[in-house]
């Protein structure tokens, strides 16, 4: 039985012209007994320009949890039936997409969605027709502040992300010992008026941490300007975020190191998911002890039984660590069976009853959802917490001896994650 299906034809066209309250004809209209199989539909970017190695490894998770069940007897015997189409990344073909999963493929939910304009489309879609969609990557807080009953997120939203520094230095405290808290954050230049960015800088000063963000001018291996402005401060901050990505992100910490900037000399250094290749990290940054890098997504040391038996497939296929929205979309497909198992129809105001009341422990941890139809959003809280997971682990993990495989590094926060040393560790100068 066909339990996979990939579609990556173009669409230009307009699909349907039939109103949405006109369902297709060959859907059961959420009767169990008129189907003998249940689609899924998945939307991810699976060529250019879309981010089509990141579809790749959402599918292989969707792939990975449809064949669990299936393998499992399906739902009530009913096998899951996955049908994924390729967005490519454009809003428009997402739109397009959704409405087709829902009118001629009769799915009864819609997951993955890595693009903020992918995941936006698909929620105005889903909307109109009343299907659940669960988001697995998508981050801009207006994909669930807007309200939509039929929206849930699995991924941390930007203001979430943004939000994680701030609590984290607060809890660590003042490192350095200079009675003031202070933060550095490094970027490259186009970057520096994004709403992460800026946000994470707003969060860092709401709480009393003087931040001071430099710029950078990438592509170069020469950080030596915004070098010497930190050495030309009187105290050194206790914290500094590396907010660029990849090789630069190595070589500007090298350097950093080299001008006596880190953990040595009471200053942590946050990298970016550069510091997570250990080869790659070490062979740069030899001097790396005591670095610290923040992870989406869950770690070898965090992970519930069924996220181990995910993570050692999921390498098999793929040969790495399961990235978040890996986890995020192997998840989805649990949180769907769980509430076809659950609803007393397959209809999407059922569904959406059942996935409101999840309580599941999954591959990250358990699954709650933070405002509901059955706990609504208070005044003072902020709307893009709507059918919001809160619990999607992000993660501070710390090398904390030199030539540490990323395997072994101590997670040093939050608490509920966390290794047995709740502090970072103090480096001393010499290994």
């Amino acid at each position: 039985m066909e339990v996979t299906r990939v579609v990556t034809q173009q669409i230009t066209h307009q699909l349907f012209t039939a109103p949405a309250s006109e369902s297709n004809a060959s859907c059961t209209g959420g009767d169990r007994t008129k189907t003998n199989v249940i689609t899924i539909g998945a939307i991810l970017p699976l060529s250019s320009p879309g981010a089509f190695l990141a579809g790749f490894s959402m599918q292989t998770a969707l792939n990975i949890a449809v064949s669990e069940i299936n393998e499992q007897g399906g739902i009530g015997g009913k096998a899951i039936r996955l049908v994924t189409y390729d967005s490519t990344g454009v809003a428009e073909r997402s739109a397009l997409f959704s409405e087709r999963l829902i009118r001629l493929d009769c799915a009864v939910a819609i997951v993955g969605l890595y693009h903020n304009g992918d995941a936006g489309a698909a929620a105005d879609v889903a909307h109109r027709y009343g299907v659940p969609i669960i988001v697995t990557e998508a981050g801009s807080d207006e994909i669930t502040s807007r309200g939509y009953p039929e929206i849930f997120r699995l991924s941390p939203s930007y203001s979430m992300l943004a939000q994680i520094p701030a609590q984290w230095m607060s809890e660590v405290g003042d490192y350095n010992g200079d009675s003031a808290l202070v933060a550095g954050i490094i970027a490259d230049n186009g970057s520096l008026l994004s709403p992460m960015v800026s946000a994470m800088r707003d969060d860092l000063d709401r709480v009393g941490i003087e931040t001071e963000v430099l710029g950078v001018d990438l592509p170069t291996a020469d950080f030596s300007s915004v070098i010497a402005r930190l050495v030309a401060h009187d105290s050194l901050p206790d914290v500094i975020f590396i907010s660029i990505k990849g090789e630069p992100a190595l070589q500007l910490q090298s350097q950093l190191l080299s001008a006596g900037i880190g953990p040595q000399r009471s200053t942590l250094i946050v990298q970016c998911l550069a510091g997570l290749n250990s080869t790659q990290f070490w062979t740069a940054v030899p001097d790396g002890n005591g670095t610290i890098v923040m992870r989406m997504g869950a770690w070898s040391t965090t992970l519930s039984e069924r996220g181990h038996d995910f993570a050692g497939k999921y390498l098999q296929y793929m040969g790495r660590w399961p990235e978040s929205y890996a986890f995020t979309s192997y998840d989805s497909i649990y949180l769907i069976a769980d509430a076809l198992s659950s609803a007393p129809t397959w209809k999407g105001s059922d569904l959406i009853l059942a996935l409101e009341q999840t309580a599941d422990t999954l591959s990250g941890g358990e699954v709650t959802f933070a405002a509901t139809s059955f706990s609504p959003l208070k005044s003072d809280e902020a709307p893009y917490l709507w059918h919001q997971w809160q619990g999607s682990p992000v993660l501070y993990l710390q090398y904390t001896e030199p030539n540490q495989s990323a395997d072994a590094m101590s997670v040093i926060w939050p608490p509920q994650y966390q290794s047995p040393a709740q502090q970072p560790v103090v480096v001393s100068s010499s290994p």
